[in-house]
């Protein structure tokens, strides 16, 4: 009994003097670490290292969220200043401040210490930050597009990560979160840049729908930049789309007001809407610019014979109709589709010799 009792007491002994001697060491590696902070010389931080290291051997120190706290802050500050890792290390030093902080976050320590914690946070985002640059440096994009979503993770705010994520995604053919990422930069920081590669984007991976609305938010923020106005313009005119062409039309001619095209489409999607009198103030605008174009002419021409078609009392729009055809097909005498409108116009004016002539002149251009 009593050899029992002495045993018992034996390891009462040893057990204090082993969490004293703990105490000891961890109370050393926080003194290393203070020396470190004031003298920056990383001799005192590599000595804090080796004094928690000692410290962390059993399960119940491992487990121990105050000595967790000191080796996420040894380690974290060894993660930043050593960022090319000169030094031995059995882990990645990084890894190493995450598995302590595992046992702090949501401890009475966490609370206890807000401003470490908020310290170690600042050096792994410095540790992330420099290793994202490096690899972008480096031209590894998987290694830098892995970093910049961990700092991305810590701080959704931060534009210039968002943007280097953005450009990587896409450079890595991650077409979906380029998108997002895009899509994050044009609301936070808009850009005519941002919106025109998110449309292009959306080209990629075929939806139509958002390669309009995007363009559409780009003209909205930015109504002087060409590239997204005339962008939208193609597009919407490849869909057809003509009631939306017109409500932006009129700003981009202002940009470039001799523009011949813009002024065409202009009045061509007026057209296609009804809108006969705008339409033929912009087709006689391209005629002012250059009174020998043959779209304008033609579309002038056709105009008015379909006018005159419909009410053959006109003779003043039957002879404006006769002279704007007659115009294009001088400028161009081998375009078939003047000389099918001068026929169909002959045709219902009953002048049958100009008919035969212009008959004549089709049949000679089929053959050859």
């Amino acid at each position: 009994m009593n050899k029992v009792f002495t045993l018992i007491i034996s390891c009462y002994f040893l057990t204090l003097a082993s969490a004293g001697a703990q105490t000891l060491i961890t109370k050393e590696a926080m003194n290393s670490f203070a020396q470190y902070t004031s003298s920056k010389d990383i001799k005192k931080l590599e000595i804090a290292r080796a004094k928690i290291d000692e410290a962390y051997k059993t399960k119940a120190d491992s487990l121990d969220s105050r000595h967790n706290l000191i080796r996420a802050l040894v380690y974290s500050t060894l993660a930043h200043v050593d960022s090319t890792l000169k030094y031995t290390y059995k882990k990645d030093p990084v890894d190493e401040v995450l598995l302590a902080m595992k046992h702090v976050y949501g401890s009475k320590v966490e609370r206890e210490n807000r401003d470490r914690i908020s310290y170690i946070e600042k050096q792994l985002k410095e540790t992330y930050l420099f290793r994202a640059n490096t690899a972008l440096k480096n031209r590894k994009p998987e290694e830098a597009f892995k970093y910049f979503t961990i700092l991305d993770s810590i701080d959704k705010t931060n534009i210039s990560v968002s943007h280097n994520l953005a450009l990587l995604a896409q450079e890595l053919g991650y077409y979906q979160k380029s998108v997002a990422y895009y899509e994050k930069l044009t609301q936070i920081r808009p850009r005519p840049e941002y919106f025109l590669v998110l449309a292009n984007l959306y080209e990629l991976i075929n939806d139509e729908t958002n390669i309009i609305r995007v363009l559409n938010a780009g003209a909205d923020n930015f109504p002087t930049n060409r590239d997204i106005i005339f962008k939208l313009l193609n597009t919407l005119q490849n869909k057809g789309m003509y009631g939306e062409i017109i409500k932006h039309i009129d700003q981009a001619i202002k940009l470039d007001e001799n523009n011949i095209n813009l002024n065409y489409l202009a009045g061509f999607s007026h057209e296609m809407l009804g809108n006969i009198s705008k339409a033929e103030g912009y087709y006689k605008s391209i005629i002012e610019i250059n009174p020998n174009n043959f779209d304008a002419n033609y579309a002038l021409g056709l105009l008015y014979l379909n006018l005159y078609l419909k009410d053959k009392k006109q003779n003043n729009i039957r002879y404006v109709a006769k002279t704007y055809l007659i115009k294009a097909n001088e400028i161009d005498p081998n375009e078939l589709k003047s000389l099918n409108s001068l026929a169909i116009f002959y045709k219902h004016s009953g002048e049958t010799t100009e008919l035969q002539k212009i008959n004549n002149r089709i049949n000679q251009l089929k053959l050859n």
